[in-house]
């Protein structure tokens, strides 16, 4: 395993210090799932936005297909 060193203030020292009492684990182990888990999240909320944007597009083209099937409609036939 790698070796990487981070430079924290006092206050993310203490902070990470509650954290592994709190879940009984290294302080390693704490930032490497904070790590993953952030990846995770930015993971989903690049997901969301690709949906929105798939289902704006969707939306964008069942508005033109209605409108041609009231054009459609419309023309006495």
């Amino acid at each position: 395993m790698k070796t990487i060193s981070l430079k924290a203030d006092q206050e993310f020292d203490i902070i990470l210090n509650q954290l592994t009492s709190r879940l009984k684990t290294t302080r390693s182990e704490a930032i490497r799932n904070a790590v993953k888990n952030y990846l995770k999240q930015l993971d989903k909320q690049e997901l969301r936005e690709k949906i929105r944007a798939a289902s704006l597009k969707t939306r964008e083209q069942a508005i033109e297909a209605s409108s041609d099937f009231d054009v459609a409609n419309s023309d006495g036939i």
